[in-house]
């Protein structure tokens, strides 16, 4: 009977590791699409933050890091309230990163872009 359980347990963590690599597989693969939105978005918020040459590699690297992972969950077969908790831990994660990236300004215009691609997205709802 213990092992039934322990078998049972190594097939879900199996699974479940399985899961997660597909998912990371499809987030490094994406599509053109997608891709060309990631770059017109990057492109749209380094004007608005006026970058410095130094931060502009940096942002790029943060955001497409980010967008990754997002794209990531939003391929997953995970439920609805789950997506959200993992979105909402990815965005604190960004925005901590661009906090130490950006200037107090440079921040706060990219907390209102958030704002804005966030009223985007419930719009598109």
């Amino acid at each position: 009977m213990k092992s039934l359980k322990v078998l049972s347990l190594f097939f879900a963590l199996l699974f479940i590791g399985i899961n997660s690599s597909y998912a990371q597989f499809k987030a490094d693969n994406l599509t053109e699409e997608q891709k060309e939105e990631i770059k017109k978005n990057l492109e749209e918020h380094a004007a608005a933050l006026n970058l410095s040459e130094d931060q502009w590699p940096k942002f790029e690297e943060i955001t497409k890091k980010y967008a990754k992972q997002m794209i990531a969950v939003k391929d997953s077969g995970a439920r609805r309230m789950s997506k959200y908790k993992k979105v909402k831990s990815i965005r604190k994660n960004k925005d901590a990163e661009m906090k130490t990236l950006l200037s107090k300004d440079q921040y706060k215009v990219y907390l209102e872009k958030q704002e804005e691609m966030k009223k985007k997205i419930k719009e598109r709802r």
